[in-house]
């Protein structure tokens, strides 16, 4: 027993003998390569200690930085009293990348992240003023690819479709390097030691890393561990005294269906908190469990530490389209949802404050409502709260105290968030980057311009009787043109075609607005002709509508007056 204590005791001085050793030795390699790339000093450590018989340990850049640290004088910091730097916050491509920092794109699988990143890149290199709507600053510096998530071929499409590849096959433009799936670099030592040094060579490159989990799969850490970030922020490191910009691409968890990019993001929340900007794409409305994608339209989302912005774009066969600013769309699909959920007592308030705010803009109290509704008055205020919760109502004044007192009451009003804004500019077949405008048609739609409408209105629909339109749309032989007032049916979550609806805007076609029969509160704007909504295939009125039962032949009736109808509020009264 004596024995083993002894010899354990030995080991145990024999291995103090061994760590001193070779700080010894790391603290000499650190004074020599002071100064230097942590590449170059790394490689020229682990010779030195070679050459004197000593083992290289696994952590031996831990080791030489904190040995260094031992030379590098600890800097000032900012005094009372001393001016801070108040520079505005740098963008590349303002509200989505900064400059100078690490970006974080996180997004579920093939839904563009590359094509995205490539197609601002070439923007920014034919000097475009703007990409998708948003400015880019500064000029377009050197760009290396960090790619190791794609093969090469997969590569040479992103950048040949944004005018990035030269006649002869080879790369052009700002990119100068280009790692992919069959010469990949990882982020371990000497990876990041060779991109330190490119950016020392290249001061304000950009880096683009597609993707994260591929560059750092290698290095056997556990994507829920704290410690997956701990790649990322050495390359920041790296690349900080530089200047350089950084976008790392990483995918989104099975379970994200909007939210922020830290909750989306997968694995441990540890590598959002390390970028200074995040950035989640996600698909405009997500297919139901077993159907594939059919509405290709992408939502992008910033957040960090600095403003924000949202953005509705689509990815066509030669680049990205902008629909505009996402968040208008968003907000007005989900309180049209929100609305087509409601049923009982809820649905009934929302029905009454509607109709009051569509008969002459009047204000709705909690006690007209429990009186309209014959219900107490905590009842009533609890069912105003629920709307309110739900964003449908909000509150817009309060009503004056009655002449033998009491307190004043809350006025209500139906939520009508503005539109969103139009599409933004950019010519198609004029633009490098492959970003255009969409005018009145989506490039999947079958119609054409009017000659000499200048690209922004529907052709005007000649008299039936002259042109013989209507026998062929009844017969099925041409597809009729979106108009106001036509019945439609509505493409819904569940991947079913639902009746109901009539057009309320037909202006743009990629942008159709369309109104619940009945109640023109109720409303979906960005319907997409023939995708999100197609002509009705039979009863304009919903299943189980009162109105439904009363319907007579379409002959008896213009699909016109159905929308008057609505607005009026007096189905029954035409169709009876």
């Amino acid at each position: 027993m004596s024995a083993r204590s002894a010899a354990e005791k030995e080991a145990e001085e024999e291995t103090h003998r061994s760590h001193k050793v070779l700080i010894e030795h790391v603290e000499r390699a650190a004074e020599v390569t002071r100064g230097w790339s942590d590449h170059a000093a790394l490689e020229w450590t682990e010779e030195y200690l070679v050459r004197n018989g000593i083992t290289v340990p696994a952590k031996l850049s831990m080791f030489l930085k904190e040995a260094s640290g031992l030379w590098l004088a600890i800097p000032e910091p900012r005094r009372k009293g001393e001016r801070m730097d108040t520079t505005p916050t740098p963008w590349v491509w303002e509200g989505v990348v900064m400059a100078g920092a690490m970006n974080l794109l996180v997004a579920p699988p093939k839904i563009g992240k590359s094509a995205l990143m490539v197609g601002m890149i070439a923007a920014w290199w034919h000097g475009e003023a703007e990409y998708l709507g948003r400015p880019l600053h500064g000029t377009c510096p050197r760009v290396f690819v960090v790619g190791t998530d794609q093969p090469e071929n997969d590569w040479f499409t992103l950048l040949k479709r944004e005018g990035l590849i030269r006649e002869d096959g080879t790369m052009g433009g700002p990119v100068e390097a280009l790692w992919h799936a069959g010469a990949p670099l990882h982020l371990n030592e000497q990876g990041i030691g060779k991109l330190s040094q490119l950016a020392q060579d290249n001061p304000g490159a950009m880096f683009l890393v597609d993707s994260y989990h591929a560059c750092v799969s290698p290095l056997g850490i556990d994507e829920a561990t704290s410690a997956f970030d701990g790649p990322a922020r050495r390359l920041q490191e790296a690349l900080a005294p530089h200047q350089a910009t950084l976008v790392a691409i990483h995918h989104a968890n099975k379970s994200v269906s909007g939210g922020n990019a830290t909750n989306a993001s997968r694995g441990s929340n540890s590598l959002p908190a390390a970028a200074s900007l995040t950035i989640l794409m996600n698909w405009l409305k997500q297919p139901v469990d077993g159907q594939t994608q059919s509405d290709f339209r992408v939502v992008v989302k910033t957040q960090g530490r600095a403003k924000g912005s949202t953005l509705l774009v689509e990815l066509e066969d030669n680049g990205w389209v902008c629909h505009g600013d996402g968040q208008g769309v968003l907000q007005a699909e989900s309180l049209a949802a929100a609305q087509l959920e409601l049923s009982g007592r809820q649905a009934d308030a929302f029905d009454y404050i509607a109709e009051r705010w569509e008969l002459g803009g009047f204000q709705v109290s909690g006690v007209e409502l429990a009186s309209h509704l014959n219900l107490q008055g905590n009842k009533a205020n609890r069912c105003l709260q629920q709307l309110l919760a739900k964003g449908l109502i909000e509150k817009v004044g309060q009503s004056e105290p009655a002449e033998q007192g009491g307190r004043p009451s809350g006025l209500f009003a139906p939520t009508n968030p503005l539109p969103p804004e139009g599409v933004i500019k950019g010519e198609k077949g004029k633009n490098p980057s492959r970003t255009y405008e969409i005018k009145g048609f989506s490039p999947s739609s079958s119609f054409t311009h009017a000659y000499g409408g200048g690209g922004l209105n529907t052709p005007p629909v000649e008299p039936a009787a002259a042109t013989g339109e209507a026998v062929a749309a009844a017969e099925g032989l041409i597809t009729p043109q979106p108009q106001k007032g036509m019945a439609v049916e509505k493409l819904g979550s569940d991947g079913r075609w639902q009746n109901g609806w009539v057009i309320q805007d037909a202006s743009k076609p990629h942008k159709v607005e369309i109104v619940r029969l009945g109640n023109p509160l109720l409303k979906f704007i960005a319907q997409r002709w023939l995708l999100d909504i197609r002509p009705c295939s039979g009863s304009p009125w919903p299943a189980g509508d009162p109105g439904h039962e009363l319907a007579q032949p379409e002959e008896h009736r213009g699909l016109t007056g159905l929308v008057e109808s609505a607005e009026s509020g007096s189905q029954e009264e035409d169709w009876i």
